[in-house]
């Protein structure tokens, strides 16, 4: 995984600053927020509730059709658990579990524009775990790993001064952290994340 991720960075890097492409680079900053839609596999929880996530995109330009994009993203995973009806039933009082995960996400995309305002993105992603929460308790032991190594696949639409976008996130390892389980949890099972984003931004300037 991490070599493929070294080759995607060393060719991105050789097509950005080769002698054909510097005079047509194009640099764009803007701003972002929207919505996330999450899933982690195999964690006790059945309810995957809505988040949020907001930052700032840059892109460099190669040419009429490709460039490359990096964010800086503060992105929330949230995850409930609903009670079912014979846990009401035996404790009327019973309050679901709730996971708050924040990261900060840092994606590099090539992006290919098939026309002026369409733009199909993918490329990898890293999060740093800033914090986690466990049913409002700071740093609770949920158990999740510190970082993580994603794919990301999407889409951007440009309307002038705004653009709207949408993104699919696919962890490609494990974000269960052994070390803070219990022998009885330490099973074989896979945590693995996915998530749907969609926002909107708002383009601030490009030269």
């Amino acid at each position: 995984m991490k070599k493929s991720i070294n080759v995607f960075l060393i060719f991105f890097c050789f097509i950005s600053f080769s002698p054909s492409s510097i005079a047509q680079q194009k640099f764009g900053l803007g701003l972002k927020i929207g919505q996330n839609f999450s899933k982690v596999d195999n964690v006790a929880v059945d309810h995957n509730a809505a988040s949020y996530h907001a930052g700032i995109t840059t892109y460099i330009g190669i040419n009429k059709y490709f460039s490359i994009a990096a964010d800086a993203i503060l992105s929330q995973t949230k995850l409930e658990s609903s009670p079912s009806a014979v846990e009401l039933l035996a404790n009327p009082s019973f309050k679901p579990e709730t996971y708050h995960l924040d990261y900060l996400s840092i994606p590099l995309l090539a992006q290919f524009h098939p026309v002026k305002s369409f733009t199909i993105q993918a490329g990898p992603q890293y999060s740093i775990l800033l914090d986690q929460k466990k049913d409002g308790l700071e740093n609770a032991r949920v158990a999740f790993t510190s970082g993580e190594f994603s794919f990301v696949g999407g889409a951007k639409l440009d309307l002038g001064g705004f653009f709207l976008y949408g993104r699919y996130v696919v962890g490609l390892q494990n974000i269960k952290d052994i070390k803070q389980l219990t022998t009885s949890l330490q099973d074989q099972s896979t945590w693995r994340s996915q998530q749907w984003q969609l926002g909107v931004g708002l383009n601030l300037f490009n030269f």
